[in-house]
C-alpha cells in the first residue's frame, strides 16, 4: 500500500480541479504592481487539497519569473534560525545567490526577497505558533513595503491574532478550501480511463474530499488490495492529530452525533472526558464549535464510523443505539429548528444502512438535505416537466389521482394551495425534485374530492373535522404527485429520490402528519423502512384495478419523534450488521443452503416484507425479512461481486429482478446473448446467489 503522501503527491500530478477563487486571486497580485506585503492563508482538513492549491500557485509564480520559494513547515518553521537558514539554502539552490560572510543573515534576506516582487509558499503550517511572536514583530515589518507575497497553509488558518492586527489584517486574504461539488468531482473523473458507469458509482458515493477520492480511483484502477480499506488508511490521517487515546473515544462518539457538549459526549464515554481533554478535542482541524457543541466535520465523521464498524461491529452497534436514545431524549427539548437538525442527522446516521438498490429511492447518495426553500412561482415550469418524464415512465404517482389530471392538479396546487407543494434544489436554487399535495382543512376538501374522492372512503370520522378545519390550523398534507429531474447529467433519479424523501420526512418532524397513498409495492416496502405506518386500505373499483391501495401515515404531530427513533432501531438492530459483514471468500463453506429456486421466489418479493416473512428459505435461513432484504441486496451491490456470484450474474438479477424494465428478449439483446443463453446465465446466477447468500448468514452466525 502506498503511504498517504505519495497519493497527495498523486493529486498534484493530476489535473488540478476546483481551485478558480483562489488562483484567481493570485493572477490578481501577480497583475499588481503594487509594493506591499500581502498573505494568503489557505486552510482546510487533511485531504482537502492544501498542497494541491500550494503546488499550483508556486508553478505559477515561477512562470510569472517571480523568485518564488517553497518551505515546509513541520521541519522549516521550528525556530526563527532553522527558517532564515532554510531560506538562504534555499536561494543558494534555486537561484545560485550566495550570501557575503560578513552580511548579516536577516539583512541579507530581507535585501533579496525585496529586490523583486517575490512569493513564500509555506505547507504544514500548524506550528507557527512557534515563531509567529517573531515573524510579526521582526520579520514581517521589514517586507511591509516590499512586492513579496507569502502563501502560508495550515489546517485551521491563520489564528485570530493575525486577521485583527491593525497592521497585518488588512492584507491578509482567506481561502477555507471546501469539498469537491458534483460538477468538480466529474470533471476530475473524466480522464481517470474508468469506464463511465464506474465513474458514475464513484461520482454519487465519494463525499468530495480529494485525497479521497484519488484513493478510489487508484484502487478502481490498479484493482489491487481492497476498497474496504480505505476507511481505515485515511482515518489514521485524521487521528494523527490526536494525542491521546481518549480523544480517540471522544471522536468516535463525536462521529455519532450531529454535536455535542462535554456531558453529552461523557454520557457516552466509559471514562470521562477532562475539560482539558474537551479543550484539546476542540482544537482539532475536522471540529468546529456550535452553540450545541463541538461538531465533527461530516468526511471525517463518515470516514470514523466505517472503520469503527468494520473494526468493532458489535461495539458500534451498541453505541449508535446509545446515541439514537439520547437524540430522541435531546429532540424532545429542543426548539424546531433543532428538531430538524437533529432528526437530518438521525436520517442520515440511518442513511447508511437503508437499501442502495430501491426502485425509488439510493439512500447511499452523498447528496445532503438543505434547508427548506418555499415553492415560488418560477419553479413551476421545471416541476411540470419532471412530471411529463415521470408519466412517461409511470413513476411516482398517487393512483388516487386520474393520470390525464396530474398538469391540471399540479397547476391547481401551485395557484390556489402553494404551500402544499415540496421542492428540493441544487445548491443554485434549481429544482431537482418535488412532491405536491393538500393540507387537508376546510378549503381543501373540496378539492381533494374533485381530485382524489376515494381517499375520503378510508378518511372515516376525519372528514367532518376536516371540512370545518380553518386553514392555519391543518397540520395532515395529502400527497399526491411526486417527480425529479430523471434526466439530470448529474444526479441519479434514485438519489434524487432519496434527497426528496429524507428532505420531506426532516420537514415533517416540525410537528405534522403526512399520508401517502400507493398500490406500489416498493414504495410500501419504502415507506415501511423510513418508520410509516399503514392505516388503512382502498379496495379496486373495478375490473380494470387489480391492486389494493395502501394508505400509509407517519405522524409527528404528538412528539411521536421518539416512536419513530424507537421504530428506526427496531429495523436497523439485528439487520444493520449485514452491510458490515465480509463477503464470503471461495472455498468458505456454509452451515445453512438454499436453491436457485428459492433465491429467486425471495428476489421476486424481496419489498414485500409480509410476503418475504412467509417464504420457507427465508425461515429456514433463521432471518427477520427487514435482515433478508438488506442481506440480498448487499450482495446485489458488492463490489467486487461475492463468490460465486460474477459482475455480469450481478447485473442480470438487478435488471431482472429490481430494475424490471425490459422483457426477457430486451434482457438477452442487453447482455448480447440469444434467449436460450440467457435463461441458461439466469439460472446460474440464482444458483450463485443462493450459495453466496447462504455463506454470508452464515458467516455473520459465527461472527
Amino acid at each position: 500500500m502506498e503511504s498517504l503522501s505519495t497519493e497527495k503527491n498523486e493529486i498534484a500530478r493530476r489535473q488540478v480541479i476546483g481551485f478558480s477563487r483562489e488562483m484567481n486571486s493570485l493572477e490578481q497580485w501577480l497583475a499588481d504592481p503594487g509594493r506591499e506585503l500581502r498573505l494568503f492563508s489557505v486552510s482546510g482538513i487533511g485531504g482537502i487539497g492544501k498542497t494541491t492549491l500550494l503546488t499550483e500557485m508556486f508553478h505559477k509564480a515561477k512562470q510569472a519569473s517571480l523568485l518564488t520559494v517553497w518551505l515546509d513547515g513541520q521541519s522549516e518553521l521550528t525556530t526563527s534560525g532553522v527558517f532564515l537558514s532554510s531560506l538562504e539554502m534555499s536561494l543558494q539552490s534555486e537561484y545560485g545567490r550566495f550570501r557575503d560572510p560578513e552580511v548579516p543573515l536577516l539583512p541579507y534576506l530581507i535585501a533579496e526577497l525585496s529586490k523583486q516582487r517575490s512569493v513564500l509558499v509555506m505547507d504544514n503550517c500548524e506550528r507557527l505558533d512557534l515563531i509567529e511572536s517573531w515573524l510579526l514583530s521582526s520579520f514581517l515589518p521589514r517586507l511591509k513595503d516590499a512586492g513579496v507575497l507569502l502563501v502560508i497553509a495550515s489546517r485551521n488558518g491563520l489564528p485570530l491574532k493575525w486577521r485583527t492586527n491593525p497592521l497585518w489584517g488588512g492584507r491578509i486574504q482567506t481561502f477555507p478550501l471546501k469539498l469537491f461539488s458534483r460538477e468538480e468531482i466529474h470533471e476530475y473523473l473524466q480522464d481517470s480511463g474508468l469506464e463511465e458507469t464506474v465513474q458514475k458509482e464513484i461520482a454519487q458515493k465519494t463525499e468530495g474530499l480529494p485525497l479521497l477520492l484519488a484513493t478510489i480511483v487508484d484502487w478502481r484502477r490498479s484493482r489491487e488490495g481492497d476498497v474496504r480499506e480505505i476507511p481505515s488508511m485515511l482515518s489514521a490521517e485524521f487521528l494523527k492529530e490526536a494525542a491521546s487515546p481518549s480523544l480517540y473515544q471522544a471522536l468516535t462518539v463525536l462521529s455519532l452525533l450531529p454535536a455535542a457538549d462535554q456531558p453529552a459526549i461523557n454520557l457516552l464515554l466509559d471514562e470521562p472526558l477532562s475539560a482539558s481533554g474537551y479543550f484539546e478535542l476542540g482544537k482539532l482541524s475536522f471540529i468546529r464549535s456550535t452553540p450545541y457543541g463541538l461538531s465533527l466535520h461530516h468526511v471525517v465523521a463518515l470516514l470514523l464510523r466505517e472503520e469503527h464498524a468494520r473494526r468493532n461491529p458489535s461495539q458500534f452497534q451498541q453505541l449508535r443505539l446509545d446515541v439514537f436514545k439520547l437524540l430522541a431524549e435531546q429532540f424532545r427539548l429542543a426548539d424546531k429548528r433543532r428538531q430538524m437538525q437533529i432528526a437530518a442527522y438521525v436520517l442520515e446516521l440511518y442513511r447508511e444502512f437503508l437499501p442502495a438498490a430501491h426502485a425509488y429511492a439510493d439512500f447511499s447518495s452523498t447528496l445532503k438535505p438543505q434547508e427548506h426553500s418555499p415553492y415560488r412561482a418560477e419553479d413551476l415550469p421545471h416541476l411540470q416537466r419532471f412530471l411529463a418524464w415521470s408519466i412517461s415512465h409511470s413513476d411516482w404517482q398517487s393512483e388516487l389521482v386520474d393520470p390525464q389530471k396530474y398538469h391540471e392538479l399540479l397547476e391547481t396546487i401551485a395557484a390556489k394551495h402553494p404551500e402544499g407543494v415540496f421542492v428540493v434544489r441544487d445548491p443554485g436554487g434549481v429544482p431537482l425534485a418535488f412532491c405536491a399535495g393538500f393540507w387537508l382543512h376546510a378549503g381543501t376538501m373540496p378539492l381533494m374530492e374533485r381530485y382524489a374522492p376515494r381517499l375520503l372512503s378510508i378518511l372515516g370520522e376525519e372528514a367532518p373535522a376536516l371540512r370545518r378545519l380553518p386553514a392555519e390550523a391543518a397540520d395532515t398534507i395529502c400527497v399526491l404527485l411526486a417527480a425529479v429531474n430523471s434526466r439530470h447529467p448529474l444526479y441519479g433519479p434514485e438519489e434524487l429520490g432519496a434527497l426528496l424523501m429524507r428532505q420531506w420526512l426532516i420537514f415533517m418532524t416540525r410537528g405534522f402528519k403526512g399520508i401517502n397513498i400507493t398500490a406500489d409495492p416498493h414504495l410500501s416496502s419504502l415507506f415501511s423502512l423510513l418508520g410509516f405506518k399503514e392505516t388503512g386500505r382502498i379496495k379496486p373499483e373495478g375490473p380494470a384495478e387489480t391492486e389494493e391501495l395502501t394508505r400509509w401515515e407517519l405522524d409527528f404531530r404528538q412528539a411521536a419523534f421518539e416512536e419513530w427513533v424507537q421504530n428506526v432501531i427496531r429495523q436497523t438492530g439485528p439487520a444493520d450488521k449485514a452491510p458490515n459483514v465480509p463477503l464470503p471468500e471461495a472455498g468458505q463453506s456454509a452451515s445453512v443452503a438454499i436453491d436457485g429456486k428459492a433465491a429467486k421466489q425471495l428476489l421476486e418479493h424481496l419489498y414485500d416484507t409480509e410476503q418475504l416473512e412467509r417464504i420457507p428459505a427465508v425461515r429456514a435461513l433463521r432471518l427477520p425479512a427487514a435482515a433478508a432484504q438488506k442481506y440480498a441486496l448487499n450482495l446485489l451491490t458488492a463490489e467486487p461481486p461475492a463468490y460465486p456470484l460474477t459482475k455480469t450474474e450481478q447485473q442480470i438479477l438487478m435488471a431482472s429482478y429490481l430494475q424490471k424494465e425490459w422483457n426477457k428478449n430486451e434482457l438477452a439483446a442487453r447482455f448480447h446473448m440469444s434467449r436460450a443463453t440467457f435463461y441458461r446465465h439466469s439460472r446460474t446466477a440464482l444458483e450463485h446467489f443462493a450459495l453466496a447468500l447462504a455463506r454470508l448468514v452464515s458467516n455473520y452466525e459465527v461472527r
